[in-house]
């Protein structure tokens, strides 16, 4: 039997259904997770804004799910109209408490690699090679690394986080960084598209325009004295 796409809503009208849910039923992960879907389908990949609505959420992104931070509590969106629970504006509790600044480039695709990143962290320590790297369920993180011949991989981490609070937090802020390069990229080359081309002259023109330089440039020069004939005697 084929699932169901639609079902009936609590007001008796016929809703198409996400995942077998109707949208009164979705609990702030499946919105935030939907919010993200449209982003893929849109442009492939997760925008900024929603990387960065996840986390002020309290959950993160990984592998194509919206998973909650530790702590975190979820409620569908009928029991948020009930009680009055609002997604909190700061970052959800638990973070490292260190200031990641991190610089995203992105290159054109090999295999699954789609970009490099750096992270500096509390302005007085610097992390570079991160790997950003494309899977059929999104983006994902790839740590720095050196070739390691008794590694199940052949490669071996040269720095990993610690805890797994940690690792959601560098992760997030590297996606995070590298969409808003994306974006930009993106609005460089629509600005791009749009502006018209520069006018080339013509070949008259251009035969003309050397003509009358050439002639400002023989009357501004001064005319030459003409030598004065010696008296005959």
């Amino acid at each position: 039997m084929a699932p169901r796409r639609y079902g009936v809503a609590s007001d008796g009208s016929i809703q198409p259904l996400w995942h077998g849910k109707l949208a009164e039923d979705f609990t702030e992960a499946d919105t935030l997770r939907f919010m993200a879907d449209t982003d893929i389908q849109l442009s492939g990949n997760v925008s900024a804004d929603t990387l960065a609505a996840i986390r002020r959420a309290g959950y993160r992104y990984e592998g194509g799910e919206v998973l909650p931070r530790p702590g975190k509590e979820e409620m569908t969106m009928s029991e948020e109209k009930t009680t009055g629970a609002q997604a909190p504006e700061q970052e959800a509790p638990g973070g490292s408490g260190l200031k990641l600044d991190v610089t995203a480039r992105p290159i054109d695709p090999i295999k699954n690699l789609v970009g490099f990143a750096t992270v500096k962290l509390n302005d007085c320590f610097v992390v570079e090679d991160f790997k950003i790297l494309q899977s059929d369920k999104g983006l994902y993180v790839g740590m720095p690394s050196k070739p390691d011949k008794s590694s199940r991989t052949g490669y071996r981490d040269t720095v990993k986080p610690i805890t797994k609070e940690f690792r959601e937090e560098l992760h997030g802020a590297i996606l995070e960084a590298y969409q808003q390069e994306i974006e930009k990229l993106q609005a460089r080359i629509a600005a791009a598209r749009q502006a018209p081309p520069p006018e080339k002259a013509s070949i008259k023109g251009q035969l003309e325009a050397g003509t009358k330089k050439a002639a400002k440039e023989n009357a501004a020069r001064a005319p030459k004295e003409k030598p004065t004939k010696a008296v005959e005697r």
